[in-house]
């Protein structure tokens, strides 16, 4: 199916447009950013949780020359469709593969991954490590899986409770400001998990992204230095040293899978002093 303009409020440059495209039940909602000239390659930027595609603009400075950027919105963000239990990993890239067709663009090779979009970076690239040149990881999640995640989107009680969960979500607020109260709980974690959970509209994204993309994970260490080993080059890893969402010590496990930088912030990666520093390694200080 063809790709359909999206009028939206977001900013995005005049080389950029958004589009929205439908195959089967799988809709994806995404910018396509073009550099000045002829253009027929593209590299793929995927963002982070409760994110905009237009964070992605951030890593035109990552991408060869003549390359544009696609910027597709995961699934329960933007337009794109979440109510998938589960989206099957393949059908989504290969949408993915059929926007770019749209488009009239190879894929050039090159996935950069932030936050949630790292996780399924890492997932797509040991699903076909064939196809891709250079992986960018930025504060990746996917390594570590928390044990409230695990419980409510790995197993059949937990996935039935998610999905009723709008029911309980004002008494967790209350017991979460309790805990805060009490000192029991990090201001972090406290303003992170109310970003998510004070409000209908946001709880429901937190529930259809959990839900629709619960296969997207990558394997084991073990199966990562193999996958690792017999294409190495292609992988790089950065965390933020004061990261207080996607820990620096979670780098611990890409150890003998690819080259790991820290650098100097928390989060935010896609600072352009950060992206500065991965795209010219030499202007690190």
């Amino acid at each position: 199916m063809a790709a359909t303009n999206q009028a939206h409020p977001g900013k995005l440059p005049s080389q950029a447009e958004r589009r929205t495209y439908q195959h089967g039940d799988i809709a994806v909602e995404y910018g396509i950013w073009r550099p000045p000239g002829a253009v027929t390659q593209a590299a793929v930027a995927l963002h982070g949780f409760s994110r905009p595609l237009e964070d992605m603009l951030a890593v035109r400075d990552l991408v060869p020359p003549n390359t544009a950027v696609l910027m597709p919105h995961l699934a329960a963000h933007g337009s794109s469709s979440g109510h998938h239990r589960p989206l099957m990993p393949a059908d989504w890239y290969a949408t993915l593969d059929r926007i770019l067709e749209a488009e009239q663009l190879a894929f050039e090779g090159t996935l950069i991954g932030y936050s949630l979009g790292g996780r399924l970076a890492l997932n797509w690239w040991a699903e076909n490590p064939t196809r891709f040149s250079k992986v960018i990881l930025m504060a990746p999640d996917g390594l570590v899986k928390n044990p409230g995640y695990r419980l409510s989107v790995d197993t059949p009680i937990g996935r039935a409770w998610l999905s009723q969960s709008e029911r309980q979500r004002p008494s967790l607020v209350r017991v979460l400001s309790g805990l805060r109260r009490g000192g029991l709980l990090p201001e972090h974690f406290y303003q992170f998990s109310m970003f998510h959970l004070e409000g209908p509209t946001m709880w429901a994204m937190v529930v259809d992204c959990w839900l629709s993309l619960r296969l997207f994970w990558p394997p084991g260490r073990a199966r990562l230095q193999h996958l690792a080993a017999d294409h190495p080059g292609v992988l790089e890893a950065h965390f933020g040293a004061r990261d207080k969402i996607i820990k620096p010590r979670n780098a611990r496990k890409l150890e003998g899978v690819c080259t790991v930088e820290f650098h100097p912030c928390g989060h935010g990666l896609l600072r352009p002093d950060i992206i500065q520093r991965i795209a010219s390694p030499s202007s690190k200080s």
